[in-house]
């Protein structure tokens, strides 16, 4: 296993054999967004607009749903929260169409993605074959540019994306697996 870490970051790797854990791990930015040689990066900018393509792909009836009654400003199960779980809100995964899931599905790839393209691919079909399991929730404006939360919440995949206390330019995200945060799976017994 390596632990990397720093204020914005932290990130858990554990390899077994072919098998690439990447859970618990926080990829934060702050600034979220700043100029490098004349260009624009926005380091969570992919996840930022992902989300806010998922959440206006849905019709108003599903939005309803989808959309928390409260506010969210921060991770609900971010760090020191190894282990606790949390009831699913939001919208069912199956009751979205096959393109709102595959947008879903593009969404979470954000996250997993940060694998090698293998381990990659066993978390994806992880996640596909417990899609219809899956919630997505949200909080906020469904204006891109604006302050928006969102979870994925499935049977293996927990992944939030906040601003931190109403600030665009200080965004937390985490990625868990519950079943299996640490590699313990991968653990012998």
């Amino acid at each position: 296993m390596v632990q990397f870490g720093g204020h914005h970051l932290g990130i858990n790797v554990t390899i077994a054999g072919p098998h690439a854990v990447l859970t618990p791990s926080l990829p934060a930015a702050q600034p979220a967004t700043y100029t490098l040689n004349g260009q624009t990066i926005r380091p969570l900018g992919a996840e930022n607009d992902k989300g806010f393509t998922l959440i206006n792909a849905l019709d108003k009836a599903q939005q309803a749903k989808a959309i928390l009654n409260y506010q969210v400003r921060d991770l609900v199960l971010g760090p020191t929260e190894d282990g606790k779980t949390i009831q699913p809100e939001g919208i069912p995964v199956s009751e979205l169409n096959a393109s709102q899931q595959n947008l879903l599905l593009d969404v979470a790839h954000e996250w997993v993605g940060m694998l090698n393209d293998a381990a990659a691919a066993e978390r994806m079909a992880e996640i596909r074959a417990n899609l219809l399991k899956t919630w997505f929730a949200w909080s906020g404006s469904t204006r891109n540019g604006e302050l928006a939360y969102y979870r994925i919440q499935g049977p293996t995949i927990l992944i939030e994306y906040a601003p931190q206390q109403g600030d665009l330019d200080h965004i937390h995200t985490i990625y868990r697996d519950p079943t299996n945060d640490y590699g313990s799976s991968l653990a012998k017994k």
